[in-house]
């Protein structure tokens, strides 16, 4: 009885550990997401062109920042196991090496997407007419890209010191003004031009540019941040080394998803626009669930970075436990919503009758029935990272993306499976990524990955 009880107790105090970061995290994470919906919805009722336009430019924007989504992921780890050991000032020092490999990313990328907008929309295989809506919308946004990276750094930072409640506060800042904005220049409200898809790419831009800008200003201005900027502010080998390290094992697991995730947006738009705006709406569905799970992800990483910052092993193999249970509860009620509000969903997003009849043909209900192993593989991949074992993940997602996944969005194309074709390319992709981390997380290999 006692074995049991101590079970119980232990079970309680870790699930009141990560709601109390996985619930301001998932709000703030939601609010992409819903950022992402409400930009569709608005740039939908201009047409499907402007929609498809949209989605092409999403596609490759969503696979080049998800690369330098190590920022936020390499940084809350390194931050966590120094918070953990409680040596602030590396969490200082690790927080302004991320600043400067953001800043010099988003200027490349920057740069980068201005010069090769059109080849890009091109190589995706965009209609003419698509790629003269997308390219100048693609130019606009992709200029934003240093305030965005800035931003990742930023929540990287804030949540390796356990704070998820700044990062949330600063989502929402950034999603109210790009709404706002939304709202106003692509119809004209508010005393603001009517500029349609363009005006869209500027309240990015400007959504951005608030964001980096209340991130800085919080951590140089504020009274609690004074610990951390005790740090050295000068470029050290030592500092970079952890955060390449991480960096380039993240970069590479997730360009290989996102490498995936592109090409079988290109094999959609090469169904035509109904298909390629069918798929759009479905990927925002698949991203508000996964976003919002991930909430729980960014709790299990903060927190077993600070149990092996402090070489408490068990503790974190025991916290991640709890974490798979809560990933599928998530997951569950998420596939339950999609499957209850289909027609609500379809309605939503669109008026066109052969976008709602794609959607209607087994494509939501597949993303519905994914809901569960992604909510318990979206957690899984958090502990993983906090713990340092990427390179695993990173072999893990070459071989499912690149070896499972896009074969199959290739074949959907080519011997006519359609968008449910490669829906179920998605659902094999996460499969095969529950079994591995399933594998790897009770094998306890990763609690003994190399530490800071």
């Amino acid at each position: 009885m006692a074995t049991t009880g101590d079970a119980a107790g232990s079970f309680s105090l870790h699930l009141k550990d990560i709601l109390r970061l996985a619930v301001p995290a998932m709000l703030a994470l939601a609010s992409q997401p819903l950022l992402s919906i409400g930009d569709t919805a608005m740039i939908g009722r201009l047409g499907v062109e402007p929609l498809a336009a949209r989605a092409v430019g999403a596609a490759i924007i969503g696979g080049i920042y998800w690369i330098f989504t190590f920022l936020s992921f390499g940084t809350t780890t390194l931050v966590g196991h120094h918070h953990g050991a409680n040596d602030f000032k590396a969490c200082g020092e690790t927080y302004f090496h991320a600043l400067c490999l953001a800043l010099l990313g988003g200027i490349g990328v920057a740069c980068a997407g201005l010069l090769f907008a059109p080849p890009l929309y091109e190589l995706m295989g965009a209609a003419t007419n698509v790629v003269n809506e997308g390219v100048p919308y693609f130019r606009i946004y992709i200029a934003s890209a240093p305030f965005t990276f800035i931003f990742f750094a930023s929540v990287g930072f804030f949540r390796g010191t356990l704070n998820t409640r700044t990062p949330m506060i600063i989502a929402f800042l950034i999603s109210g003004t790009h709404l706002l904005l939304d709202y106003g220049l692509i119809y004209g409200h508010l005393g603001l031009p009517r500029l349609g898809l363009k005006g869209a790419a500027i309240a990015a831009w400007v959504g951005q540019l608030v964001g980096a800008t209340a991130c800085l200003g919080i951590f140089f201005f504020s009274p609690s941040m004074a610990v951390y900027r005790r740090a050295k502010w000068r470029i050290s080998l030592t500092r970079l080394r952890p955060l390449f390290r991480i960096g380039s094992d993240l970069a590479i697991r997730t360009g290989a998803l996102r490498g995936s995730l592109v090409f079988a947006t290109s094999r959609a738009a090469r169904m035509g626009a109904d298909s390629l705006s069918a798929h759009e709406i479905a990927f925002q569905l698949m991203l508000l669930g996964s976003d919002v799970i991930d909430g729980l992800a960014v709790a299990g990483q903060a927190l077993v970075a600070k149990y092996l910052g402090s070489a408490q092993k068990e503790k974190a193999y025991e916290m991640g436990k709890t974490l798979i249970l809560c990933g599928a509860v998530a997951g569950l009620l998420f596939g339950v919503a999609f499957l209850g509000a289909q027609d609500t969903i379809a309605s939503f997003f669109t008026n066109s009758t052969d976008v709602k009849l794609l959607l209607s043909a087994g494509v939501i209900l597949l993303v519905a029935l994914f809901q569960p192993l992604n909510g318990i593989v979206f957690v899984l991949d958090g502990l993983l990272i906090g713990a340092h074992d990427t390179r695993f993940l990173m072999w893990a997602m070459l071989i499912g993306g690149l070896g499972i996944f896009v074969p199959i969005s290739w074949m959907s194309l080519h011997w006519g499976w359609g968008l449910t074709g490669i829906w179920a390319g998605v659902g094999a992709l996460m499969s095969w990524r529950l079994l591995t981390l399933l594998y790897r997380f009770f094998s306890q290999s990763w609690s003994g990955v190399q530490n800071v």
